[in-house]
Parts: C-alpha cells; structure tokens; sequence
C-alpha cells in the first residue's frame, strides 16, 4: 500500500529523515532525506519504473548441475508479483490517483523475485542513478547491493522499501533492501566474514576486511518467514589468496543459524568464476548453499570480468526452491545486476540451529512485530537450548528478571548441561529465586548472587558456552541484564567463537563465582510451579522457535 500511494502521488508528498541508529541504519519507506525535484523524480524512478524487460531465460525442469538438495518445486508459483504501476510520471506535480479500498486479507506470497547488484565504488551519481532504476526496474522483494557504503540510503531504499545495515566503511558496503508492502523484519545484525588488516600495493581500502549483513522478515500474512543475507568475498590477491576457504565457512555458520528461522537466500559477489577449479563447491556444499545456477542448469556472464560469472544469488534449502525466471542486467558499474524469480512454499519452517557464527545482532523496539521487538532474547534462548548434554553454560549478569530464559536455563540443566549463574542483584529477582532453587537439586549447577562483582549501576550480561550445536566456545555479551528491557530499549548482542576469548572469560567468570569469605548462598523457595505461571509483569512471547 505503501508503495503503491508514494508511486500514484508522484512523490509530491515530503518525506522524512532516515533513521540513523549508533549500531545501525534501517532507511524506512519514505526514504530518507530528499533534497531537490530531481531526488524526488529518481525516488519515483527507482520505486519500480514502467520499463520492458528484455527477453528473460525460463530454466528448464532438467538442471544440468547436481545441487545438494534435490529441487522439489512444493510450492506453486505464480506470476512475479509486483505492486500496481503509477499511472502518474515521475514529476513531483503529477495528480494522484486514487488508491484501491484497502483488503481485508494480504496476499499470499508464491514467489519472490531478488536482485543482487555490484554498483562498483567511484561510479559517477548520474550513472549510480540510472543503474538503481534498472536494478528497481520491476519492484523486487528483495535487494542485495554491493560496494555502495557510502551512499545514502533514500538512493538504495526508495519509497516502498526498508534498508539495513551497520554504518562503516567497511560494515555498511553490503545492505540488505526489502519492499515494505509485503515483509516485516524480526530480526537483523552484522557478521564479520574476514579481517585481514593492511592494504596491498596500490590499494586505498583493505580488500581483506568484509561483512555481511543480514535481515529475517517475515511475509506480511504471517506464514511466511526466510533470512536474506549481502555479502562480498575478498578477490583474490597476494594478501588475501588465504582468505577464500575461512570466509565461504563463516558464511556458512550464518547461515546455518539463521536457516532455524526459514529458507535463506544470500546474494553476493564472490569473485570466483561459477565453473573454475577456485568455485569453493566442497565449502557451500557443506554449507547446503546451492547457487539458483545449480538450480537452473544455467549461468552467463556476469559483468565485464572476461565473460566470468561472479555474481550469486544462493539459497538453503535447494528443495524448496523452484527457478522460476533467471536473467541478468546490464549496468554503468562493471558488474550486471543478478535477477532471480523463485517460487516460496505457501508455508516455510526453520531448520534444527547446528550452528552460530560471530557478529552481532539488534532488535528494533519500535517494531509493529513483537518478534522484531524480540529479537535478542529469541538469539540467547536458541543457545541455550543448542548447547548439548555434557558441555557447560556460564552466565553472568547483572539481573536475570525473563522468566523464559530462566526456564531455559533449568530446561539445559536437567538434559545433562552444567548450568552456573552469577548475578549481580542486591535483591534477589523472582526467576532468580526460583532458578537458585530448582538448580540446588542438581549436582554442579547454582545460581550465586555476587553484587560487588558488577560496577554499580551499570548492567551487561555474558553468556558463555563450551559448545552451541557444532560451534565451540560460544560467547554472547550484551550491555544490559538479562531483563524486559531487551525487549523495550535498542539492544545489541554480540557473539564471538574464538577460543582465546572465550578462556579468558571463563576464568573471570571463575573469579567472580567464587564464594566470598561470607556466608554462603542459601536459596529461597518460591511458591509456585514453573516461572511465568500465574505472575504477571512479563512481556509476551511469542512460541518457542530456533530463530537466530
């Protein structure tokens, strides 16, 4: 609806202020700031332009490349979905049409179509410009961009469309863009994928620094939930010829977590020719990332790189994918834009999460979704309940006050985790009372309340596991308690796998849990049955799931 009114006014409408967040930038429907009548025509432009399009490939039912998972098409397609046309130019000045009586239902979502574009850095703005009109051309659900972290998000998330990404140089080259019409985000964050310092001869940016950034939205009807990820692989050079094979499995640890949410699509430039011995096939298949190539039984040139085909969009799980159209198209940068249609289930569900990956996640407390506002406390509870029986879970916070989490906690404990708590309350908290009581029954695990151990008035929470899944020394670091508040303030999760790291807090936390010369730890019996039953305070949640 939203884009449909921005398209049918011509834009005449002003427009606000992108959101800028300390961590983040999400650029919301209208934009972000215009300045001139120009600005406002490209908006238009780019807000799904009235152009044709050239003949497209339709893939054949017969892939000529075996992909991991075996394409099943569950799902039936439709024709590419895109939002009514303006019926006005692009002038500021057009009259407005009317817009349609608004529907009861949405529309279901059969299919999707994505863009992948490498808009290369240094392109002049006239032609920045005229390469987002085609990349927009035809209203996509989703867009990944490349080497664009210096511009402005009202060009990359025109009217009708969001944006993501964490500010940087090097953090926001790679946003992700959604249409606003028919995806609501719960969940978002930034992955680091390689950070080889220094730069080589001749070079003004360090080629061997990249992240990727990702969003989980879900379809506005509710059924449908998939993650979407933008990522650039360092080419290869002296410096970062090692970088390949570390880079393609972090890749695939995030996607591996966010694949317990949906099916995952990652678009992303990965500068190895699609069919040479460098193509990192063993890693992605390990992975279960099949690129849509393997899917279609066809690739073509993807810029002007010696006819070499560079430009991906991949997606997990292959078998729930159809190729319904593939093309590409051609732009002023040296890359074309990557253009997929693909059928979606009527219904997705997430996978077992067997994997976490370092980066950083962050909810948005102004959400209109309650799992966008929860985005954090799902990431913590998905450790939890990954980590596996005979591994250890440390926690250390300054309050534990989710009931959830606590019963999280008990629910490790009792398949066989070692499950310690440090925190840092004066006064014990509900869920803390009923946790150090319920843990006092099991051998090995506790909760001790140690408030000199944390600053006064300041609150962090840390959560160390031995083992998440297959990941190993998983450490999470957040600056608040374990409380509502993860739900109602901004807050950022941070996730490390290195084990120094992890070693290093583990024997601070040891510090921290030792019995002080006082008395000891007496627990407090809390009448009642489970946390959450039958006390009120709490901030609804949604079921259980192993979203990232």
């Amino acid at each position: 609806m939203m884009l449909r009114r921005a398209l049918a006014s011509g834009l005449s409408a002003a427009v606000a202020t992108a959101g800028v967040a300390a961590l983040a930038v999400t650029a919301g429907p209208t934009g972000g700031l215009l300045s001139a009548p120009g600005d406002l025509a490209l908006a238009a432009a780019t807000g799904c332009a009235s152009e044709p399009e050239p003949p497209t490939y339709t893939p054949t039912a017969t892939p000529t490349s075996s992909p991991t998972g075996s394409p099943t098409g569950t799902a039936t397609a439709s024709a590419s979905p895109t939002p009514a046309k303006a019926t006005a130019t692009s002038s500021p000045t057009s009259t407005p049409t009317a817009d349609p009586e608004p529907t009861t239902d949405p529309e279901p979502v059969t299919s999707v179509e994505m863009v992948q574009a490498n808009i290369k850095s240094g392109t002049a703005l006239k032609k920045f410009k005229a390469d987002l009109r085609k990349v927009f051309r035809t209203c996509p659900d989703f867009v990944t961009f490349n080497e664009v972290p210096m511009r402005q998000p009202q060009y990359l998330a025109p009217a009708g469309y969001e944006m993501f990404r964490t500010p940087g140089q090097y953090t926001g080259a790679n946003p992700v863009v959604w249409r606003t019409d028919r995806w609501v985000p719960e969940a978002r964050g930034t992955t680091m994928i390689s950070n080889k310092q220094g730069y080589g001869k001749g070079q003004h940016v360090m080629w061997g620094v990249r992240y990727a950034n990702w969003v989980t939205l879900r379809s506005v009807d509710g059924k449908q939930t998939v993650s979407v990820v933008a990522v650039h692989i360092a080419p290869k050079s002296p410096r970062t010829t090692k970088l390949l094979g570390p880079s393609i499995q972090r890749l695939g640890a995030l996607v591996g977590q966010l694949s317990g949410s949906g099916p995952v699509l990652v678009g992303g430039d990965f500068n190895r020719h699609y069919k040479s011995s460098e193509y990192p096939r063993a890693l992605l298949d390990a992975a279960r990332l099949n690129a849509v190539y393997d899917l279609s039984g066809k690739y073509e040139p993807t810029g002007d790189h010696r006819g070499a085909t560079i430009d991906y969009v991949m997606v997990r799980p292959a078998e729930v994918f159809t190729v319904l159209k593939q093309r590409t198209r051609e732009l002023n940068s040296d890359h074309d834009a990557v253009v997929v249609e693909l059928s979606l289930p009527e219904e997705t569900v997430g996978e077992p999460v067997v994997s976490f990956s370092a980066g950083t996640t962050v909810n948005d407390p102004a959400s209109v979704s309650q799992r966008g506002r929860s985005t954090v406390i799902r990431s913590i509870k998905s450790v939890i309940k990954a980590v596996p029986a005979g591994e250890e879970l440390r926690v250390r916070t300054s309050s534990l006050d989710v009931r959830r989490v606590a019963a999280k906690l008990l629910a490790a404990a009792r398949r066989g985790v070692t499950v310690n708590v440090v925190t840092g309350t004066a006064e014990s908290t509900t869920p803390e009372r009923w946790l150090t009581k319920q843990l006092s029954e099991i051998p090995g695990s506790y909760v001790r309340h140690r408030p000199a151990a944390f600053e006064p008035g300041t609150t962090s929470s840390v959560l160390l596991a031995s083992r998440a899944g297959i990941t190993p020394w998983t450490s999470l670091a957040l600056d608040r308690g374990l409380s509502r508040t993860m739900v109602s303030q901004r807050t950022v999760l941070r996730l490390e796998t290195k084990k120094k790291a992890y070693k290093k807090q583990v024997r601070a936390f040891k510090a921290d849990a030792a019995p002080p010369s006082a008395e000891p730890d007496e627990p407090t019996e809390e009448p009642g049955g489970e946390p959450g039953e039958g006390e009120g305070g709490d901030v609804p949640e949604p079921e259980e799931t192993a979203a990232p």
